[in-house]
């Protein structure tokens, strides 16, 4: 009889766990729209092309979540104006 009490207290509390977890809201996590895109030319970096676009580094890097400055290369598009939703 022991045994039975156990296993219905562990599915219980198995199933409470469950329920809790499942309940949590999702965080939201802000998107960038982007309006504007700039092609990028020979010799441009991140820096260059934020300044030339009159915009912050960070904002840049903000609107471009998946960029690498590093590999960034001639015709990749990014994006130089956007709405954050």
């Amino acid at each position: 009889m022991a045994k039975s009490t156990s296993f219905a207290l562990i599915f219980s509390l198995i199933l409470i766990m469950m329920f809790i977890v499942e309940s949590r809201p999702t965080p939201t996590v802000a998107v960038p729209t982007c309006d504007t895109i700039h092609g990028v030319g020979q010799d441009e970096t991140c820096s260059s092309i934020a300044q030339k676009f009159n915009l912050l580094e960070a904002h840049f890097l903000e609107i471009n979540p998946n960029i690498n400055c590093i590999g960034i290369f001639v015709g990749q598009w990014v994006c130089v104006e956007a709405q954050i939703i």
